[in-house]
């Protein structure tokens, strides 16, 4: 285990495969606890309209964390906040932990062995 390991995209179905690690995307995570603005919410909000309007359905979970507690009480005034709800995201409050797969599991056993995948640009 080590917290900074890196795979490119491009690789990480085989690394998974010969490493053993868990290939179900369980949760996926719009946001970080101190960098998602306004305009990701409204972005990411505009795509669930739109997976909502062709009638796709989500296979995994998927949580929501706005960057700082300003941006979530506006995506909350703004509306924004609702088409995410509406397909089935959870908006978790502007905290650290949901980036590295800390928070109230639900959906997983204790010590459940997962894999944690970002996207950075």
């Amino acid at each position: 285990f080590t917290p900074d390991l890196c795979t490119p995209v491009s690789e990480i179905g085989a690394r998974a495969e010969k490493e053993g690690w868990p290939t179900e995307v369980k949760v996926g995570l719009i946001g970080s606890c101190t960098n998602s603005s306004y305009e990701d919410m409204t972005r990411s909000a505009s795509i669930a309209r739109q997976a909502q309007a062709k009638g796709i359905k989500f296979k995994s979970l998927f949580t929501i964390t706005p960057g700082s507690e300003q941006i979530r009480a506006t995506i909350a005034r703004d509306g924004v906040d609702q088409p995410l709800r509406d397909i089935g995201g959870l908006v978790l409050a502007n905290a650290c932990g949901p980036c590295i797969g800390q928070w109230d599991r639900q959906d997983i056993a204790k010590n459940e062995k997962n894999t944690i995948v970002y996207f950075l640009q």
